[in-house]
């Protein structure tokens, strides 16, 4: 999926661009992160259970650049390149331990790519189309215990919804963030596989410059 979509965007800008006199802009914005809050019990034979769960999804923040191509009076194409960063804190509780529940903080980082299609109504603009999510690194408490590990994904295809409001250079965006498939969803655990659902799905604000 990752090689197609790519080549796709990169393609419908050159064609767009060649018609039209393309916008450039500078963006930053904060991020709710819209986790589950699933929780796990992890079965071990002749031992007791132990306990693994989202606890809490913080704000996240991004920055990054836009293109807008305006297509007519009332439509454009708009594509960005943004890093995201973003804090979830999962809960341990392992009897066996005879440390209670425990806490553990994961941050991870990746690259949004959404590709755009605007209609402006009045002075809102609409938003639709999908956005690329590649995942660049991650730093964990749960990497530093004993037999519990984390896999993410490289790439998965999501979609964007919003709207935006241009005053001037200046533009203000809302925007809901979702996901086709999940997003890192393997949790290893003194090897027992959990499968989570931790796709990035969130609302979005920011605020760009246009030149």
């Amino acid at each position: 999926m990752k090689n197609r979509f790519i080549p796709l965007l990169v393609c419908c800008l050159l064609s767009a661009g060649a018609y039209a006199q393309v916008e450039f802009g500078l963006k930053a914005g904060l991020a709710t992160e819209s986790l589950q809050g699933e929780e796990f019990r992890l079965d071990r034979e002749g031992r007791e259970d132990l306990l693994f769960a989202i606890a809490d999804a913080d704000y996240g923040f991004q920055f990054g650049a836009l293109l807008r191509i305006p297509l007519s009076d009332r439509f454009d194409l708009q594509t960005e390149l943004t890093f995201n960063s973003a804090k979830t804190d999962f809960s341990v509780n392992d009897p066996e331990s005879g440390e209670g529940l425990q806490v553990f903080s994961e941050r991870y980082n990746d690259i949004n790519i959404p590709l755009l299609a605007s209609w402006k109504l009045a002075f809102l603009r609409l938003q639709a189309g999908p956005v690329g999510h590649i995942y660049v690194s991650s730093v964990s408490d749960l990497m530093d215990e004993g037999g519990i590990d984390r896999a993410f994904d490289s790439f998965n295809l999501g979609y964007a919804l919003g709207g935006a409001i241009d005053i001037g250079p200046v533009t203000v965006d809302v925007r809901y963030d979702g996901n086709f498939s999940r997003y890192g969803e393997d949790i290893m655990i003194g090897g027992g596989n959990i499968r989570v659902d931790q796709a990035p799905k969130r609302w979005i604000g920011s605020i760009a410059y246009r030149f």
